[in-house]
């Protein structure tokens, strides 16, 4: 799949820099904190070195075989949760052949705070070269014009050896002002920061927590309502 500014991005980075998966060309980027896979493995799906070979196409719809997947409560079939929270919001229909079906590549795209993958948030952070890598890839690959492009982020990282929360690094890093805190009361909180005065290029990113382990029932649909806000009062296709 064609994109001129990932095309110059991956020119510039290094072939082991994770790019991340699903369509390069949507409007939606979903942001989390690590790839989750052994320290050890060599990471192929998703890198720059994928992309550049062009053998896979990460934004075609599948059914997964892998048993952690297919489950309810792994973070891809929560983003697939989300995803059809914000088709049905916007009435558009949808089937699925399979409950676990992933679909929302085909318009979403996905990418990690950190370069380095691991099985879990504990043993990421205990690499050492954890917060150089970080601050390096911020640098190099957030602040990059394809990164730039994507109208709607989301960022699914409370951990503050990530990122900043609200008017900290997040607006630093996107290029935007914190608005407000969702629902103070909220037991997941949800950071809105947006850029709406330049009507050509509006830009909403939502900050919040990972999407796995135990969430509250209505941390979805609020992020799903603020997203279908913003497509309808922008006019996003």
């Amino acid at each position: 799949m064609e994109n001129k500014l990932l095309e110059e991005l991956l020119k510039k980075i290094p072939e082991n820099q994770y790019i991340g998966l699903g369509n390069p060309n949507s409007k939606i980027l979903f942001i989390g904190k690590e790839a989750g896979a052994e320290i050890e493995t060599e990471m192929f799906h998703g890198s720059a070195k994928s992309w550049k070979e062009k053998e896979f196409n990460y934004s075609e719809k599948y059914v997964p075989e892998e048993t952690k997947i297919r489950n309810l409560n792994h973070t891809w079939q929560r983003y697939q949760k989300l995803y059809d929270c914000i088709l049905s919001n916007l009435e558009i229909e949808f089937e699925k052949k399979d409950k676990y079906e992933i679909s929302f590549v085909e318009n979403i795209f996905t990418t990690e705070l950190s370069n380095l993958h691991a099985p879990n948030t504990t043993d990421a952070k205990k690499q050492e070269k954890f917060t150089e890598e970080l601050k390096s890839r911020k640098d190099i690959f957030f602040k990059s014009n394809f990164i730039k492009q994507f109208p709607i982020v989301v960022i699914f990282a409370s951990d503050n050896k990530y990122i900043e929360t609200y008017q900290g690094e997040v607006c630093e890093l996107f290029n935007v002002k914190f608005d407000k805190l969702h629902n103070e009361n909220a037991k997941d909180k949800i950071w809105i920061h947006s850029e709406t005065e330049n009507d050509k290029n509006p830009r909403l990113v939502i900050h919040t927590r990972q999407l796995t382990n135990s969430i509250s029932v209505d941390l979805i649909p609020n992020i799903c309502e603020l997203i279908v806000e913003f497509i309808k009062e922008h006019s996003i296709k």
